[in-house]
This record gives C-alpha cells, structure tokens and sequence, in this order.
C-alpha cells in the first residue's frame, strides 16, 4: 500500500468543498458562448465532471507539498507513488463501473464478440500460396469502427479502463527510464553478463533467453510493453470462458461435444464406406484421395482423410459444422496467446479437448518456456521451430490459425489478418520485432549455424523498421498512418499511450499545445491564457496573426481534440506533471515550453469553467514562472468576494507561488484595457487642461453676492463610473491581501489613481480612495515591517514605542510568543520602514488628499444649495461648520505633502489641471463660509494671497502662471475682500468676534470700517 497523505485532504480541494457555492462571479458563468468559442466543448461537459478532479488535484497537492526537486531520491520515490495513487484512483472508478454496469458491460462484450464470430466464420477458406493480408485482412479489421457502446456508463467505463492501461504503462516506462538515483542500470546489466560469460553449446534455452533480453535495452522495453498490452487485454476484453459460451451460442451444439473431433465429416466419410466399401483403400483404412465427395451443401469437395494437415494437403473442406469447430479453436488458442495465458494451460486447454497435438504443433507442450518468453525447444533455441510456424502460417486455411501461426513465428503479415484495434497490431507488430531480434541474435551464436541460417532465413522486421534503437518511435507514427488504424492512433488517449511507449512525451505535450495555440488564435477575450509559441519571448501573446502556411512551429488537427475531451486532457496533464521534471525530459527551447505549458493552462481553463477556482493555483505551479504570473493574473478577475480573494493569495503562497507579481501583472493587464494602456498614451493630450468644478455666477442669481463671482457646481463631471474603471479598481483591491508589500501596492494605487484624474475621471477616484486608502493600508504594512499596527503617516511614528514592542512579545497564544523577538526590528530598522513607506506612498498620499478636497467641495455644494434654499429658517450649522473645518484641514494637508522636487509628467500634467481650481474653490468656499457659518471664516480666502506669494509655494506660483490663471486668482481674492468690508453691513456687529484670531493672528476686524481701537 502507498503511504497515506499527511492531510485527508488538500488544502484547494478543503477550500473547492467547504463551501455551498463556489467562487463567485466566475466569468465562465457571465461570458456569452460565441458560435466560434474554442472553449465550447468544454462548457458543454462541465455539468457533467466528477469527483475525479479533486481526488487527482489531491495527490498531486500531497505530491507538491512533499518534494523538493533537490533531493533527487526523495522526488523519485514521491514520483512513482503518485502514479500509483493515479492508478489506484482509476482501478478504483473501473470497480464501481464494473460493479453498477456489469450486465450492460457483459452484454456489449458479447455483442462485440458475436461480430467476431460472425466474420469468423464467414471468411472464406484459402489456398495455399494466397496472400493473406489481401484475403483476411478487410474481412477482420472494420469490426472495431462499428462497435461503440451505445451505454453511457459502459462508454464509461471504457474510458477509465483505458486511462487505468494509461497509468500502468506510464508507470511501466517511468521504471524503465527513470531509475532509482545513484543507480547505473546499464552498468549492472554489464557486470551480470560479464558474470555469466558467454553462450556455448552447454548454455540453458532459457538462460540464452534471458541474457538476449539483458543485453539488448530495445528487446527488454518491447517485451515488456508486449506483457502490457496481455495485461490490458485480460482486463477489458472478453475472458476465455466467455469467448467459448458465445462460440457455443453461435454453433448451436454443446461444447462439450468438442472433444470428437470432426464429428460430421467422420460421420459423412463413414456413411461413404458402408455406401461404397471400394473405395476403401484398405479394410480399415481412409477413402481413396480420388474419391469426390462433397460437402452437405454440395459446393465443396470433401476431405477424404482425417488427420489435421487433410485440409491442407487435399485442398478440400470440411463440413461446415466441423469447420466452424475448427476455427473456433484456433479462435480460441489465439485470445488466449493475446491474453498472455501461460503455456501450460494452453496446453492443458487443447488436451481437454481431445487436440493435444494442436498445443503440441504451436510449441505450448513444450515444459522449459522461459517466463512469458517465445518458444526455445531444441538445439536451436526455436529458430528451427519458428521457420515452421512461418510456413505453416502461410498453409493455414483460417485467419486465425494464420495469426496464431503468425504469432509463434514472428510473421507480421500472417499475425496482422486479425488484427481489430491499435492494441492488436502494436502487439503482432512488437512480437514480430522481438522475435526477429532474438534470431539475428541467434545467429551470432554457436546454436544456429551459418549452414542452418542461409538454408532457413526468415523475414527480418528489424531490418524493414531500419532503426533498431528509434523502432518504438518508428511503429507508433506507422500505426498514425496506416490506414486500419489510424483513426484509433490518433484519438487523444492511443496519442498518449503511443508517446509512452516510444517515450515523447515531451514532443506529444508540444504538438498539442501548439494545436491549443492555433484554435486560439482568433480568440480575442482579453483574459485567454494560451500563448502562441510563434510570439515575441518578450511579451508573448496568444494571437501573432501569423497565417497557417508561414507558421514556423505547426500542428495536425487532430491534436485538437483534446480541447473537446476534457478526461484525456487531464491524463496528459497529469502525465507532463509528472515527467517535466525528470532527467531524460531534456531542456527545451522557449517557444517549446509555451506550448506545452498551453496544455496545462487549458486544463486551467477547464477548472475556471467547472468553477473550480481553487484548485487553479496547485496547477498554475507547474507552469513555468513567467507562466505561472501570466496565467494566474488573468484568472484573478473571476474572484469578487473579498474573503475569496484572501483564501486564493494563501494557495498562492501554499504552493510557493509569488503573489505580488500576480496581483501587480492583473493590475497592469486592468490598465492596459483602459487608454493608459495605449502605446500612444501622452499625458500632455490626453489629460483634461483644467478640471472644472467652478460655475460663473449669473447677475440674475439671488444672494450672488454671497460668492466672489463664481461657485461650485452642483453636477460635476466624471462621476459615472464604467466597467473597464470597476475593472481597474478591482484588480488594485488585491493589495489589501498582501500586507508585506508596500513598494508594489502603492506604486500602482498611484499610477492607477493619476490615470483617473487626467482623465478627469472623479467617480472611479473617489470609489478607490474610499476602499484603498492609506489609514486603512497602513496597519497592514506597518504589522508585517514593524510588529505592530500603526499610521505610518502620523508624525513621530518613526520613532519605535518600545510599549507596544514589549507587548507583543508578551503576548502569548496557545502558551508561545505570538512573535519572536528577531521578529521585531530594530529601532534603525523601524525608522528605515516607515521613511520606506512614507517615500513610497507619498505621490498617492498627495492625490489622495486631492480626492478627498474635491468629495469635500461637492458635499459642501450640496450643504450650500440647501441654507440658501431655506434661509432665514433656523438650521443647524454645527454638520456644515464641521465640513468647512474639514475642507480646510484636507486643503492645508493637501499644500503640506506635495513635492515640489517630484518628477513625472503625469503628476505635473494633474497638478495643472487641479491645484488652480481647488484654491480659487477654496476661496469661493472660504467667502460663503463666512456669510452662512461665522464670519471670521473669510479671512481663510484672504490668507491664500499670502501663500500663494509664501517662497515655499513658487511651485504654486508657477502653475497658476503656466495655466493663464493668476489674474483669476488676484480678481477671485479682490471680490472676497469687498465681501469682508460688506460684512458690518449684512447684520449684528455682534456676530464679528473681537477675541478670535485665526492661525497667524489674524482677525476680521481688520477689515471692519466702523471699529475702532
């Protein structure tokens, strides 16, 4: 038994279960399904998938989380017993299957299998010296095509029986071509053979056998894909037994009157006798040879004799019962070889029936047969013995006999006249190989002499192949294009068990990622995670525009068809997951590596439609790392839910997968989409030259002077916001998961944040600094660089508080430190972190006080549309006296951060387009204050002619310069101050405060014409 797992379960699978609903606002769920979506095979069977996606996740998670790719013989071990727990996945499902749909199974079996017996008795009879392929071959090899289960659950089944024959043999080849480290598999056999010593006259049959199969490393895989494809058809073909209940059904007699022999000829020979005693050549002997008898139809001539070369000597036939019979043996002897039953119980079979010479003609009474090994009886070691089956095989008068003949002798043409499925003629065309092998062997040793070879040759098949070392290659792309088996040869499961066994794997995962490439190529969805291997390695792309004919790296079509069969399409998945790593794998080119890392982004794919979101991180790690951020960032767009998007940045980190580079990928990908992303974008024309928030006021407007000539507006633009804006403001809500960063995150909420104010977008401003801003950013960062939660834009928090740095390690949790004290930095360290923190996030600290001035200013509009709408009634300042304080807190802070010194077009091209708009709004607001709130208010517009002429404000000074707008600024300023020598005029004298000065001692009084000193 494989060791169980550390967890019962992963930690994707945990999270894909616990919940009711899956991840949600997947996009495959909220995409319209074009006629033209390559995807579309996939959606369709998505209701359908089973368990079988999680469990395989889950090994491969126990896998990933177990290895380090370092430690060579930890991974070899981890390695195989994941594909045993492959295989025991599938032998599992092939139980089940077996167990629910055993009658339906049994019932299309026996169908199939009657097809067989049909054709089998049907085909005509031969002459010696015909061709057998032109006789035999078109009459055996159309049953396959016409025999697919009409059950879904036995088409079921099939399918995990061929995915559980895929997982055998891919543990087959891995022990063959992946031994264990430290291991030198050719070195060993080398010293066993040096050891043994060379073949004499003396050397066992066996041993003979077993040291060709040492020497030579071909002969040793082919024989042991030949063991394979016995075990796989014991596993899902008819067993014997079945195979003599139908043959039973079909004669109409009780088999066990097989064991008479031809018992209606012999009676028909015997009825001849009595009739005609001349023609007996002796008393007790057989019928003259010249006697013509005919068959109970009359359309044959009858054999005169009863010895079992008769038919072939006479060229005559045998009752049509008797024939039957005899094929059916041969029938039989054949599905048992195909079966790999042992020797013995072939024999044994034959004897049982009265046909001891049959087991003895084919070499199966023979008691020293090597372990599934050929026969190697005599002096010869079998040479002599398979050049008479080789004739015997060209005499035989059935096409079963032919093949099981064809079998003993290695004679591909006389194997292949039964031959129905891709198994079938991969198992005649390894067994000829083998054998050929095994007798050119034999020819270089003392057993066959040169005398014996020339007067008994044979056809050499290795020798027709041409490349002994390249021959499993060689067969598997032959069966693609012959013409009785291409069609199995080239769907999706036969292509992976074909690149197994000729071990190309690697080719086979890059032919079908360049097919996955070129169905999307017209796919224009800006989240397609396949890449054109034929794109810039720089930034690659899925669609080149590249034609068919000019393409450099291309695919047949039928590689396509494991984007429609999502079961296979996992299998190869899993298969390049488990060989990518390996040795013999190779290093490979980038274009290759695009395409293969398709396959698994395709299966990526799959999950995403299947809605199985969280397992797509466990699989994204086995991308290649420039991969890995490119597939991840384009599926991070499907996960709305906040406590989603948390639990996926742990599977990324579970998996070791960097997330910062994900989320900063997805952000860019967001602003790509937007006119940012434009590689013609200029700040300079496509930026606003002025946002503007400031209306004129009309001579006909009531209270006008209330504002110095102009005022809010109460409807701003850029307040909508559009999906490519939600997009962009989702994409930077990542952020909030990876609290370790700061560098990355506040370097795209700026870059993000000056996009959407150049383009005077105010609504997608103001929606991202209320869900992104840096009070509610700060804690995180600060927790994670410094060991405790704090607003690293406060002053003074530079310095370390040594109480909250005691604290902490105080504190305890389940008995230990909730951190250690090297967790804690240093008080050096603490104030590099926040002076980090603070040089990062300053530009979006700047802008973010910009929004939050102009959120300021149209809530205030609002506030001032309603006193003057109801003036004279008796309203509650206090709401709108605490909005000025906070305008004039956000303006001054506002003033306070910006960087004269900061470079960069875009923050220059904002602060032009604003800066200007918000002083003189500010005065505008400043004036009303001091009309509706306390007059001492409209000193603040007064105070702004002295800071704007302030010599730390030239940058100030310079922006309202280059916009044209300080003459606005001085005639905005001269009507504020005409306002304050109004005020006396407009009500009590009272209301003017004699004490309240504001922060440079400044008092209104000043202004007042009728106070005295």
């Amino acid at each position: 038994m494989f060791l169980t797992s550390r967890r019962s379960q992963s930690a994707a699978v945990q999270l894909n279960s616990s919940r009711s609903t899956p991840f949600s606002a997947s996009r495959a769920a909220t995409d319209a399904i074009s006629k033209d979506d390559p995807l579309q095979p996939l959606r369709t069977v998505a209701d359908r998938v089973g368990k079988e996606v999680e469990e395989f996740a889950e090994r491969v998670d126990h896998f990933h989380t177990r290895t380090n790719i370092s430690d060579k013989k930890v991974w070899h071990t981890e390695t195989l017993r994941m594909v045993g727990r492959f295989e025991d996945l599938a032998e599992s499902k092939v139980k089940e299957l077996k167990k629910q749909a055993d009658a339906e199974n049994k019932g299309e079996l026996n169908k199939s299998l009657r097809r067989r017996i049909q054709k089998m008795a049907e085909s005509p009879n031969l002459n010696s010296g015909n061709d057998l392929r032109r006789s035999f071959q078109p009459a055996m090899s159309v049953i396959e095509s016409s025999s697919t289960p009409e059950s879904l659950s036995v088409q079921e089944l099939r399918q995990w029986e061929a995915e559980l024959a895929t997982w055998e043999l891919l543990r087959i080849t891995l022990q063959q071509h992946y031994p264990a480290p430290a291991t030198n598999v050719a070195q060993e056999n080398q010293a066993r053979l040096a050891q043994a010593g060379g073949v004499h006259r003396y050397t066992p049959n066996r041993e003979i056998w077993n040291r060709f199969l040492l020497a030579d490393e071909e002969a040793r895989e082919k024989e042991t894909i030949l063991r394979w494809l016995e075990e796989t058809a014991r596993k899902s073909e008819s067993a014997v037994e079945s195979i003599t209940e139908q043959l039973k059904a079909q004669s109409g007699k009780d088999t066990h009157i097989w064991t008479s022999g031809w018992l209606d000829t012999k009676s028909k020979l015997k009825q001849a006798k009595r009739i005609d005693f001349k023609r007996v050549e002796t008393s007790d002997g057989p019928l003259n040879s010249n006697v013509s008898l005919r068959t109970g139809d009359g359309a044959k001539l009858l054999v005169t004799h009863l010895d079992p070369d008769a038919p072939t000597r006479q060229n005559r036939d045998l009752e049509k019962s008797d024939d039957y019979y005899e094929r059916s043996l041969w029938m039989v002897c054949y599905e048992m070889m195909r079966r790999g039953k042992p020797w013995q119980d072939i024999a044994e079979w034959c004897k049982e029936r009265n046909e001891a010479w049959r087991g003895v003609s084919i070499g199966a009474a023979y008691e020293s047969h090597p372990d599934n090994g050929p026969n190697v009886s005599g002096p010869t070691v079998g040479y002599l013995f398979r050049r008479t089956c080789f004739f015997a095989a060209r005499g035989a008068r059935s096409p079963y006999e032919c093949a099981v003949y064809g079998l003993l002798s290695g004679d591909l043409a006389s194997a292949e006249t039964v031959c129905r499925t891709w198994d079938d003629h991969l198992y005649a065309r390894y067994n000829s190989l083998l054998l050929s092998r095994f007798d050119s062997y034999l020819r270089n040793t003392p057993r066959v002499s040169k005398k014996t070879a020339m007067q008994f040759g044979f056809t050499d098949e290795v020798a027709l192949v041409g490349d002994w070392e390249n021959s499993s290659r060689l067969v598997i792309e032959n069966l693609k294009e012959q013409k009785a088996t291409s069609a199995q040869a080239r769907a999706p499961m036969k292509l992976i068990q074909g690149s197994l066994i000729s071990w190309s794997v690697d080719e086979l995962v890059c032919k079908v990622g360049v097919a996955i490439a070129s169905l999307f190529q017209e796919d224009d969805r800006p989240l397609n995670l396949s890449i054109d291997p034929e794109s810039d390695p720089s930034s690659p792309t899925a669609n080149t525009g590249t034609t068919i004919d000019k393409r450099q790296y291309t695919a047949e079509e039928y590689y396509q068809q494991f984007a429609t069969d999502p079961d296979a399409l996992r299998v190869l998945v899993h298969i390049f997951i488990t060989v990518k790593h390996l040795p013999s794998f190779g290093e490979k080119q980038w274009h290759q590596l695009a395409a293969m890392d398709n396959v698994i982004t395709l299966y990526i794919e799959f999950l995403r439609i299947t809605k199985k979101i969280s397992l797509i991180p466990l699989y994204a790690a086995r991308l290649e790392t420039k991969r890995t951020i490119h597939c991840l960032a384009r599926i991070l767009p499907d996960i709305k839910n906040a406590d989603e998007q948390k639990s996926f940045v742990k599977l990324m980190e579970l998996y070791r997968i960097n997330a910062i580079p994900v989320i900063t990928k997805n952000c860019e990908l967001s602003l790509a989409s937007t006119d940012f992303g434009s590689a013609t974008f200029d700040p300079e024309k496509v930026s606003i030259s002025r946002f503007e928030m400031l209306e004129q006021i009309k001579q006909t407007t009531s209270h006008k002077k209330i504002w110095p000539g102009q005022r809010i507006k109460l409807e701003m633009p850029g307040l909508d916001i559009d999906q490519k804006e939600e997009s962009l403001i989702e994409s930077l809500r990542w952020y909030d998961h990876i609290e370790s960063d700061y560098v990355n995150t506040f370097e795209r909420l700026s870059e993000s944040l000056q996009y959407l104010l150049l383009t005077g977008r105010i609504g997608a401003a103001e929606q991202l600094i209320s869900e992104m801003n840096i009070e509610s950013l700060a804690p995180g960062r600060t927790q994670a660089h410094c060991g405790y939660p704090f607003d690293f834009t406060a002053p003074g928090m530079e310095e370390q508080d040594e109480l909250q740095v005691v604290q902490i390690i105080r504190t305890t949790k389940r008995g230990q430190p909730s951190q250690r004290l090297s967790d804690i930095p240093s008080a050096d360290e603490h104030a590099a972190h926040v002076e980090n923190m603070r040089a990062c996030s300053a530009t979006y600290q700047e802008l973010q006080q910009l929004v939050r001035l102009i959120t300021l200013f149209r809530e205030w509009r609002q506030e001032e549309n309603n006193l003057v709408q109801f003036e004279g009634t008796k309203v509650d300042s206090k709401p709108i006296k605490e909005m000025f304080e906070a305008i004039q807190a956000t303006f001054d802070s506002l003033l306070e951060c910006v960087d004269p010194h900061a470079n960069g077009r875009m923050l220059y091209e904002i602060r032009k387009a604003y800066y200007p708009e918000m002083v003189i709004a500010y005065i505008c607001v400043a004036q009303t204050a001091g009309f509706f709130i306390q007059r001492d208010y409209i000193v603040k517009a007064m105070d702004i002619a002295n800071m704007v002429a302030d010599a730390d404000k030239e940058w100030l000074q310079v922006l309202f310069m280059k916009t044209g707008r300080m003459t606005e600024l001085v005639d905005t300023l001269a009507l504020a101050s005409r306002a304050m020598l109004r005020l006396s005029d407009l009500g009590d004298a009272k209301k003017l405060s004699a004490k309240k000065r504001g922060s440079r001692g400044e008092s209104l009084r000043a202004w007042d014409l009728k106070s005295r000193n």
